[in-house]
């Protein structure tokens, strides 16, 4: 598969996470885009993929969120955007991944351990857990588009259900990504040319969050459980091993 092939590999897997196995591959779209074009271009192009996105998998998940899960981690977030957009251009996004990728991989691990030591423990978390976890995906989404695992981590240890934790994580992303606009257009990410850009990896979208419904569908609850802890934990070593200093 050549490079010029990968934006619309890139759309079809914005779909798929989102509407079906929430987290991991969302976060190969952004590395995978930027093998075509500049990160900064793929990151711009990627935000209206998102943000469209979401929106269709809300219509498939339609008021089965749980929104007292995500409520402080919305707040949280809003903060996090704010911080990360004053160091957009001058945090590096090589490290910002790297510690990523290294937390994501300690708490796929410790999922793990939860599952097999602990299986009946549900996490709680308290108001301040929220905003510093929606803080820090705030910041991290606002970077480069990985917020995935922070969020995914936060809500699979709540135990809730596939088909909440998928919508619960198109509302938080929803509001993440439409307050990223603005900003983004003020630095330039997103310009009438990614725009176009855009139309042309569009149809890609329905096709992906379509499979990822039916997927989701089929699956049964423990072997969602189960595909969405590993795509966190080999996300987390990709993430790792494209970021590690040469």
């Amino acid at each position: 598969m050549g490079p010029s092939l990968f934006p619309y590999l890139g759309a079809f897997l914005v779909g798929l996470s989102k509407a079906g196995l929430a987290t991991g591959l969302g976060m190969l779209t952004t590395p995978l885009v930027a093998t075509a074009m500049p990160a900064r271009t793929a990151i711009g192009l990627i935000l209206p993929l998102l943000c469209l996105a979401d929106v269709l998998t809300m219509g498939f998940y339609w008021k089965q969120w749980d929104w007292k899960a995500i409520r402080n981690l919305q707040f949280g977030g809003v903060l996090g955007i704010a911080i990360g957009m004053l160091f957009v251009s001058r945090v590096s996004n090589n490290a910002l991944s790297l510690a990523i990728g290294i937390v994501g991989l300690i708490m796929a691990v410790l999922l793990v351990v939860r599952e097999r030591w602990y299986p009946d423990h549900v996490y709680k978390p308290s108001l301040i857990d929220g905003l510093l976890v929606g803080a820090a995906a705030g910041f991290s989404s606002a970077i480069a588009h990985a917020a995935g695992p922070i969020v995914a981590i936060y809500l699979l240890a709540q135990r809730m259900s596939k088909e909440a934790f998928v919508a619960s994580n198109a509302i938080f992303f929803t509001v993440n990504n439409l307050i990223k606009v603005p900003p983004y257009i003020a630095a330039g990410l997103i310009t009438t040319e990614t725009l176009r850009h855009d139309l042309r990896y569009l149809p890609m979208l329905p096709l992906g969050v379509a499979a990822g419904w039916a997927i989701n569908r089929l699956l049964p609850q423990r072997y969602f459980d189960v595909i969405v802890q590993v795509m966190l934990l080999l996300t987390s070593v990709h993430l790792i091993v494209t970021s590690w200093p040469s």
